[in-house]
């Protein structure tokens, strides 16, 4: 589905979040771990809009990007060769639920609305736990139903309603857009998915709601 939808992916991000979902995922620069030369790995790393402004941080010196979908990777690749960072980034082949890298790894792994589109999010959380180094952190920025009901019949209306009417005329597929509404629904959030964090061995877990609880960024320290 997302090799299908790859070519007006970025397009169609900014234009469903009116433009809100590029200043959610620069947001996780400021939930980064403490220190200096850590090693980054960003899964379902899409195009790369995470891995290209955190790679940026002054605390990074190395990202990983890893995805599913060949068409989404080719197009981080160009992202990449053209802020010429390909010294310091590398994308490649891989899924969230089997990462190809052994164990404490990683200073830092960050998955964003990527972990709901999985199988198993809590295999995914115990492979996030598994290649963190010892006091590692996982970032988590995943869409959520705001707590406030107004707000939530709001979301839920431009989910169901307008997200597949836009979405299925500029991407074509229409089905691929009412998934979104769909998972993001039946996902749990807030303290139930802070919950399967504890269970995968994640301490110090935190969530903070942005903007008026549609989005959600979670952290949990190994």
């Amino acid at each position: 589905m997302f090799d299908q939808i790859s070519a007006r992916y970025d397009l169609l991000n900014r234009l469903l979040s009116l433009g809100l979902d590029k200043n959610w995922r620069t947001e996780l620069k400021y939930y980064l771990p403490g220190g200096s030369n850590l090693k980054l790995l960003d899964l379902a790393t899409g195009t790369g809009d995470v891995l290209l402004p955190l790679i940026k941080s002054p605390a990074i010196a190395t990202g990983q990007g890893i995805y599913i979908s060949q068409n989404m990777l080719k197009i981080a690749q160009r992202k990449i060769t053209a802020a010429g960072l390909e010294s310091q980034v590398t994308v490649s082949e891989g899924d969230a639920a089997r990462i190809p890298f052994e164990n404490e790894q990683f200073d830092v792994v960050t998955i964003s609305f990527g972990i709901r589109n999985t199988e198993s999010p809590q295999k995914v959380l115990s492979e996030i736990f598994r290649v963190l180094k010892k006091n590692g952190r996982a970032l988590i920025l995943e869409f959520s139903m705001p707590a406030n009901p107004i707000m939530k019949t709001l979301a839920v209306f431009y989910l169901r309603a307008i997200v597949p009417l836009i979405g299925g005329l500029i991407s074509g597929n229409a089905e691929a857009y009412r998934y979104l509404n769909r998972t993001i629904e039946q996902f749990p959030s807030g303290e139930s998915f802070g919950d399967l964090m504890g269970e995968a061995g994640f301490r110090i877990v935190r969530f903070n709601p942005l903007t008026y609880g549609i989005a959600t960024i979670y952290q949990g320290t190994k």
